[in-house]
């Protein structure tokens, strides 16, 4: 039966792929760790028009649903099916949701990372993560989050969520600010930016660490590209947690040729916040 899911609930979106089945799955861990029902979503157009959209729908949906029921029988759990298109389901849903779940490439999409990812990841209203990993292997919940950090007032919204699922998934964080390479000019040119850079970090941290004393944090401050230095962080972590907003460094990178590079490869899901 189509019902409609609890404010403040975890949405996960399904086509019926491997990925989106994966996405569910991992949806289903995050909304247990976080103490929130799931949504598991269905829109009813696919990419080529079938006449059976919505019966594909109601059936990727159901599936999904016994397949997170087999991972956890306890969890509550609503699906929602609708005749719309996906990124017009997903948007409007994500109003009142507290974080969407979409898979890095889509049944919607002939891309690796699809446009209706992308559309559903610039426009939601919530934090949205966007699943990569491979298909079937075991959620490393013993990982840590990893958390980019820029300095400004716009990523203080993603700090505070790192902290808070690092403190839900009983994992430490792993905080890291980086700042574009310097050209190599003659020895003291310029002055070291080291310091000040490490502080921008520590500043960061500051208040969410007195909110979460109980979360172990490694802090990493180095000259790097974003895109290549947070994908290798990546294969370390099993949650990437960044900030999206246009003014913000790391949202530059993630709508940019950066941040294309990072959600084809990177080894973890990817949560952009807002």
């Amino acid at each position: 039966m189509d019902t409609h899911g609890e404010s403040g609930s975890i949405v996960v979106g399904v086509d019926g792929s491997g990925t989106a089945l994966n996405a569910a799955r991992w949806a289903a861990y995050l909304a247990e760790a976080l103490d929130a029902p799931l949504v598991i979503a269905a829109a009813g157009p696919h990419r080529h028009g079938s006449p059976n959209g919505a019966e594909q729908a109601r059936g990727a949906a159901e599936y999904a649903l016994r397949l997170v029921r087999r991972c956890d029988p306890d969890l509550p759990i609503t699906t929602e099916v609708s005749a719309e298109t996906a990124h017009r389901v997903l948007v409007d849903r994500s109003r009142g949701a507290r974080m969407l779940v979409v898979g890095a490439q889509t049944a919607w999409d002939d891309h690796v990372v699809g446009s209706t990812t992308m559309a559903v990841a610039r426009h939601a209203h919530c934090p949205v993560a966007i699943w990569r990993g491979v298909a079937g292997r075991p959620i490393p919940r013993n990982k840590p989050v990893a958390l980019g950090v820029d300095g400004t007032a716009l990523s203080a919204a993603a700090v505070a969520l790192g902290f808070d699922l690092a403190a839900a998934f009983h994992v430490p964080l792993t905080a890291v600010h980086y700042w574009p390479p310097e050209r190599i000019a003659p020895l003291g040119a310029a002055p070291d930016r080291a310091p000040a850079e490490r502080a921008v970090l520590t500043q960061a941290l500051a208040a969410p660490r007195l909110t979460h004393p109980e979360v172990p944090v490694t802090e990493l401050a180095l000259p790097a590209v974003p895109g290549p230095a947070l994908t290798e962080l990546s294969h370390n972590a099993q949650l990437l947690v960044l900030g999206t907003r246009a003014r913000s460094t790391t949202a530059a990178a993630l709508f940019g040729s950066t941040s294309r590079d990072l959600l084809h490869h990177s080894a973890c899901p990817v949560l952009l916040c807002r």
